[in-house]
């Protein structure tokens, strides 16, 4: 019962992160600190980890600059000729978001773990379960905001040519999808963002 509950929670959180990422905000507001989904970049496995590690929905995935990541930037080197230069500096910006994912996961898995106190409760504090889930859900957002803008600081280190290639590469595999098949970048099948 509980694993369900807190599934619920995380999905709730996952999809709500997702919406609130697409809302307008001031530019570099200093938001942009903070975790992504998952640990791949910064974060957990799973459903929450830094931006390279999260699940990416449909909503996310629509955003359009996942596949500046700069995990999967690295990976790509083979199609892309990084030059030493842009991998020093993709490894600095992935590592710097890894960090700052890890810290905000640790809170993020602090209020669940309050929230998960409050709802066994015999009488849930209706006022402590909207605060601790607010604090989540906030934390979440920016979370994703932060990977937006990592992958953004990252697509800006390539050449207008890299750009066109990665540009071409989700095209061959969003046309892929279309089809029904499992296309991935560059021939390879499709593989979860880490």
């Amino acid at each position: 019962m509980k694993h369900g509950i807190r599934m619920a929670v995380l999905l709730t959180l996952a999809g709500a992160g997702a919406a609130a990422a697409q809302q307008p905000m001031a530019a570099d507001s200093g938001h942009h600190r903070g975790m992504m989904m998952g640990p791949g970049g910064p974060g957990a496995p799973g459903m929450m980890g830094h931006h390279e590690g999260m699940m990416m929905g449909p909503g996310m995935e629509m955003m359009g600059n996942m596949e500046y990541s700069p995990a999967h930037l690295i990976a790509m080197n083979g199609e892309l000729s990084l030059t030493a230069q842009q991998i020093t500096a993709l490894t600095a910006l992935r590592d710097a978001a890894k960090r700052d994912g890890e810290a905000t996961m640790a809170k993020v898995k602090t209020h669940l773990d309050e929230l998960q106190a409050v709802l066994d409760a015999p009488a849930p504090d209706t006022v402590a379960i909207r605060t601790h889930f607010l604090a989540a859900h906030e934390l979440m957002g920016q979370a994703h905001l932060a990977m937006l803008i990592t992958n953004a600081r990252a697509k800006a280190l390539l050449t207008d040519a890299q750009r066109a290639q990665v540009a071409q590469m989700r095209h061959g595999m969003m046309e892929g999808r279309r089809r029904g098949r499992a296309g991935g970048w560059g021939g390879r099948p499709a593989m979860r963002v880490r």
